[in-house]
């Protein structure tokens, strides 16, 4: 563990020097005086310096709307999918077969509903 943390101290000295030395070279930049803006600092155009700003604002709003669709889209195809009775509430094989000796007139009402609350 002691040769770990002596390979580690032996590393950091050279790292502390290296960025002291980029500290070094760049506070002489951090002292030179910006270039003036001017009466207009983001150029003649009211959205800035590119003249199809605007379309920037439009572009970017149609495909919110899109993603925005896309969402709703996605959010009702799996409440479908999820709340579809086929899915998820099939009759077993009993319960079929309950349900077609009633409906031949085999059994009748009180009988099936005995049975049906049996099975459930």
């Amino acid at each position: 563990m002691r040769k770990w943390t002596a390979i580690r101290m032996g590393m950091v000295g050279p790292l502390l020097s290296a960025a002291g030395a980029a500290l070094v070279s760049t506070l002489p930049a951090l002292g030179q005086q910006a270039p003036p803006f001017g009466p207009r600092p983001f150029g003649p155009h009211p959205f800035g310096p590119h003249p199809f700003a605007p379309w920037v604002f439009v572009a970017a709003g149609t495909f919110l709307a899109l993603r925005l669709l896309l969402v709703i889209g996605l959010v009702i195809v799996v409440w479908r999918l999820v709340s579809a009775a086929g899915l998820w509430h099939r009759p077993d094989s009993a319960t079929q077969a309950l349900r077609e000796r009633y409906a031949r007139g085999e059994i009748g009402e009180e009988e099936y509903r005995r049975r049906l609350s049996t099975l459930a």
